[in-house]
């Protein structure tokens, strides 16, 4: 997986990586409130990420690799 590659998630929407794969710390809201009662270094996932321009509404989002996405094509 490389930057280039078209992807499809498992809702049929297409798109471009267009940064990654890299490392990124991954947040939910129980996460957050473990940061504001002092508990920062325990919060989180870690795991990697790729950046992808959507070609439907041409939006860049950040999806988790090995999640609800699949490589269709190649560079």
């Amino acid at each position: 997986m490389k930057v280039g590659d078209l992807i499809r998630t498992m809702y049929g929407r297409f798109g471009t990586i267009v940064n990654g794969p890299y490392t990124y710390r991954f947040m939910e809201a129980e996460d957050w409130e473990m940061v504001q009662h002092g508990m920062g270094e325990l919060a989180g996932l870690y795991g990697s990420a790729v950046d992808v321009r959507f070609t439907d509404n041409g939006r860049k989002e950040r999806l988790r690799v090995g999640r609800g996405f699949e490589v269709l094509a190649h560079d």
